[in-house]
């Protein structure tokens, strides 16, 4: 065989790096998600609900 199989140490240490990415991507997905995107689709939110607010007092005066 060419290629020595998967043992050992190498298991190991595979599995250790794979654990600590897929974590560490985890972290940094949430942290995008609710340290930037949900912050600013609610700030986009309340924007445009006041533009409306303001255009149907508009209309009603």
């Amino acid at each position: 065989m060419a290629i020595a199989p998967i043992t050992g140490m190498l298991r190991r240490g595979l599995l250790t790096d794979l654990s600590i990415a897929v974590g560490l991507g985890f972290a940094m997905a949430n942290t995008f998600w609710y340290g930037f995107h949900v912050p600013r689709t609610v700030a986009r939110d309340n924007y445009y609900r006041k533009l409306e607010e303001e255009r149907a007092a508009r209309q009603k005066a």
